[in-house]
């Protein structure tokens, strides 16, 4: 009963803990083709406080590179220094309401932010309102840029050929570690059950004699055994007799 009960505790925990794995492989799935979708329109994705922007020029080299995706933190205004990297909308007209990243160099009295990007010779001419602030820099996002680049003929083959062939190969392995195991385990059984089969010849002569004589020797105590029975009977009614 108790065998049992682990039994169906434990196939349960397993089943638990592959739904909660398929549950976490589907927000992480989502929440990148969410991204990637909102940075082909140009649009920063916000999730829980969090944004992901896809840089698309070189304004804050070498700090931040072409084609890197950041990590953006909304942040309290008031917290913000010199030397932050902010995501803002910009209000420049040639990219007017575009997400931009360049670093604060000076907090101005009317509560604006003076900017420049780190490649860039001046400081922006357009100060930074607090309410155009999307969020702080808070470090790259290396795994959405590697899925990003997956235009190229190279990594697209890897997806559609390689990826797949390992997969079927690590599925097969362990299919052939159960095999290999399960084989192992029936053969012990076998040798448990079947011993006898790897004496040699003179091993089973010998085992066959040992059990003739101890046959052989069981039956004589039974015999005698039998005998000593069969006086104790006698002599009780023998002294039965000599009482009457």
């Amino acid at each position: 009963m108790k065998g049992s009960m682990k039994t169906m505790i434990k196939s349960k925990l397993k089943l638990a803990a592959k739904i909660t794995l398929i549950a976490l492989i589907a927000v992480m799935l989502a929440t990148v083709v969410y991204v990637m979708i909102c940075n082909l329109r140009g649009k920063v994705a916000s999730i829980g406080g969090y944004s992901v922007m896809k840089v698309v020029t070189g304004s804050m080299e070498p700090s931040i590179h072409v084609d890197d995706y950041i990590l953006i933190k909304k942040t309290d205004v008031s917290d913000l220094k010199v030397g932050d990297v902010i995501t803002f909308l910009s209000d420049d007209p040639q990219i007017k309401d575009q997400p931009n990243s360049h670093r604060i160099t000076k907090i101005n009295d009317d509560g604006t932010f003076t900017v420049k990007g780190d490649a860039n010779p001046v400081e922006d001419v357009y100060t930074v309102r607090p309410d155009r602030i999307i969020g702080r820099y808070v470090r790259k996002m290396y795994l959405f840029r590697f899925i990003g680049s997956f235009a190229s003929s190279r990594k697209l083959l890897m997806i559609l050929f390689i990826l797949p062939t390992v997969c079927i190969c690590i599925y097969e392995s362990r299919t052939l570690i159960k095999i290999i195991r399960g084989t192992d385990e029936q053969d012990e059984e076998e040798d448990e059950n079947s011993g006898d089969s790897k004496l040699t010849a003179e091993e089973k002569k010998e085992k066959l004699i040992r059990e003739a004589i101890e046959k052989e020797k069981e039956k004589l105590r039974q015999q005698e055994n039998d005998k000593q029975g069969e006086s104790e009977v006698v002599e009780s009614e023998s002294g039965k007799d000599n009482e009457t």
